[in-house]
């Protein structure tokens, strides 16, 4: 599900978006990631003892998927204004021995237009494995 290549990583996540993979998108969060999306699941509403039993693992597997089919619905709200299906993931240069970088995310040419922004990914590195801690999107392309 994760990798090496933090662009791989990211493209990955945003077609397990795509497709409504809500179980690889929870999987490629790292911990801050999912702590994120707990808190922003407490501003909206989430139940604290809810959010306890999927921070801890124990939710029963009907309530996770709902959370995590609600996150996935989230996710591509906040894409809206960008076509998930050409969006690309490009990190020109990974520092050596980096443990944390922003991958911007890019959506190619047409019709004669430059390539545009459609936000990034900051993923962090633990052992060998990049993972999400949080999503940029792009709120409105700017003309």
């Amino acid at each position: 599900m994760t990798g090496n290549d933090p662009a791989a990583v990211a493209d990955r996540f945003i077609q397990a978006i795509v497709w409504g993979e809500h179980v690889v998108v929870w999987a490629m969060l790292s911990e801050a990631g999912r702590e994120h999306v707990l808190e922003a699941g407490g501003r909206r509403g989430l139940d604290p003892l809810q959010a306890q039993r999927i921070r801890q693992g124990t939710s029963p597997q009907d309530e996770l998927d709902s959370f995590l089919t609600g996150l996935v619905h989230g996710l591509r709200v906040d894409f809206a204004a960008v076509p998930l299906d050409d969006v690309r993931a490009e990190v020109p240069t990974i520092p050596e021995g980096a443990v944390a970088l922003e991958v911007a995310l890019q959506c190619p040419a047409t019709f004669g237009e430059d390539p545009w922004a459609a936000g990034s990914i900051l993923v962090s590195r633990l052992d060998d494995t990049w993972l999400v801690d949080r999503v940029r999107p792009l709120v409105s392309r700017s003309e």
